[in-house]
């Protein structure tokens, strides 16, 4: 995997889930995603790219359906350029490639610059034939395929003489060369020198008819044919190999145009179907009306109202607070989704986003490990964040919650006073009132519009608010409304000192 991005800061955003419905038809775009190799890394890169993109965007369904049918068929060749063209199989896929780029690049060309490739086309028609299926040919090898064709019709005419023969002898006509009967039948063919035992069952033989001179004759010339045919193919397959090296660095460029193609028409999928904008690099970060697919289509399956995110920050530390359920974490994934789906190339489902690049996206995780507390993962994980060389996008959830309080709190704070001059970007979701005094950037989300609705998902506004540095304590009557038995919950706000 692209160091750009490592697999729990994949999981956390959600960005394969995300990117599902629009997974690439061939093995050269999916693998470029599975593998982030298709991560931009500059404003020169992001520049050029959308530049095309806009193009793509303006094709019409109809030419969009085409393209997609057309690199379904194209094969997977880069086991084959690694390690050389060696079974007629491997001929066979390389012909279905270079027939159906062809047939991309009559029809997009325009669209995006692909290279030529009628040279090698050239070369496969000539030993392969037209078409996008295979056949070797050559003057000798379609002579001797003539003969071979012309001797195996006469084979089959002695064994239909030979069948006849014995129909008209016991009434019965062989489906093959073998054939079993009964025991009396099968010793009037073997008596007759029709045909000769395999196999004695008692009552029933298994049989198998007697070749006459002119039928072993006849194969004896099918098997000289047959290995006349494959030295023939064997010579002809060198000869194709040999040509075929001079254009392995063409191929590879083409490798890389059916990727592009492929992913861009992904891309033009996720855009029309998510209203996506077009991002732009900036200095701050800045998400205007963001909708994070997973959340969003969660709502629309549950009837919830989606409520878009808005969001403007700089280099430094973002705090997000809010009560639980109150949507930081979901801001935080949609955050670090946006920005990966910025590096990749692809649109943003906002009205607005921009984003500077960035060398790391990572999610601080405190997932399980072996040997390791889930404190002690968290700050493995942050470690190694921070040892990573570059302008980073740190994504930070609840951090210090999984220690105790008090000390908790104090590294959270720690971090904050780290990252306040900074230039990576470091979102951190929290509770501890210190944390979010402190910091200089505060977004709140998550307030309480209709405590009395039943189901909790419509009891909350989601928005992101600035500079709102109050954190709503509402975790106990949550608590109740959420089924925890009222004397437990009577206790607990005993202990809070309400009562």
């Amino acid at each position: 995997m692209n160091d750009f991005v490592d697999g729990p800061t994949r999981s956390f955003t959600m960005i394969d889930e995300i990117l599902r419905p629009f997974l690439p038809k061939t093995a050269y775009g999916r693998r470029a995603l599975d593998d982030f190799s298709c991560t931009m890394d500059s404003e020169e890169q992001f520049s050029f790219h959308w530049s095309r993109l806009r193009r793509v965007l303006k094709l019409s369904e109809d030419v969009v359906l085409t393209l997609e049918k057309i690199l379904e068929r194209i094969p997977d060749l880069s086991h084959q350029i690694e390690n050389g063209f060696l079974e007629i199989s491997d001929f066979a896929k390389l012909k279905r490639f270079v027939f159906n780029f062809l047939s991309l690049r009559r029809i997009a060309d325009q669209t995006w610059d692909l290279p030529e490739i009628n040279g090698l086309w050239k070369v496969l028609w000539h030993y392969f034939g037209d078409g996008e299926t295979l056949q070797l040919q050559s003057e000798k090898l379609v002579s001797l395929r003539k003969v071979h064709l012309e001797t195996s019709k006469n084979l089959k005419a002695e064994f239909d003489r030979l069948c006849d023969e014995i129909q008209t002898l016991v009434g019965l006509r062989p489906r093959g060369e073998e054939f079993t009967v009964s025991a009396q039948v099968g010793r009037k063919l073997v008596e007759s020198r029709l045909a000769q035992i395999v196999k004695d069952y008692g009552e029933r033989w298994h049989l198998r008819l007697v070749d006459t001179e002119r039928t072993t004759s006849l194969k004896n010339d099918l098997e000289r044919l047959e290995e006349e045919m494959e030295r023939e193919a064997s010579k002809l397959l060198q000869e194709v190999r040999r040509k075929i090296e001079d254009f392995l660095v063409l191929l590879t460029l083409c490798e890389r145009a059916v990727e592009t193609v492929d992913l861009d028409l992904s891309r033009y999928r996720m855009y029309y179907e998510y209203d996506c904008c077009e991002p732009t690099l900036s200095e701050n970060l800045r998400m205007m009306k963001g909708r994070f697919v997973p959340t969003l289509n969660y709502c629309r399956e549950n009837n919830y109202e989606y409520y878009p995110l808005s969001l403007e920050a700089k280099a430094g530390v973002t705090v997000l607070c809010g009560p639980n359920m109150g949507g930081k974490t979901t801001a935080l994934k949609t955050l670090g989704a946006f920005v990966l789906l910025l590096h990749l190339g692809y649109p943003v489902p906002a009205e607005e986003f921009s984003s500077p690049i960035f060398k790391f996206v990572r999610y601080v995780s405190r997932g399980e490990e072996v040997g390791f507390s889930s404190f002690a993962k968290e700050i493995r994980s942050l470690v190694q964040a921070l040892r990573l060389e570059g302008r980073k996008l740190l994504l930070l959830d609840e951090f210090g919650t999984s220690t105790n309080p008090i000390e908790g709190e104090a590294l959270a704070l720690a971090i904050v006073e780290h990252f306040c001059e900074s230039a990576d970007y470091l979102f951190l979701t929290t509770h501890y009132p210190r944390v979010v005094l402190q910091a200089k950037d505060v977004y709140s989300c998550g307030r309480i519009k209709n405590f009395e609705e039943e189901d909790p998902h419509r009891m909350f506004d989601y928005s992101l608010v600035p500079n709102v540095k109050q954190i709503e304590k509402i975790g106990l009557k949550l608590a109740q409304k959420l089924g925890l038995p009222s004397k437990i919950v009577e206790k607990a706000r005993k202990h809070c000192g309400l009562e």
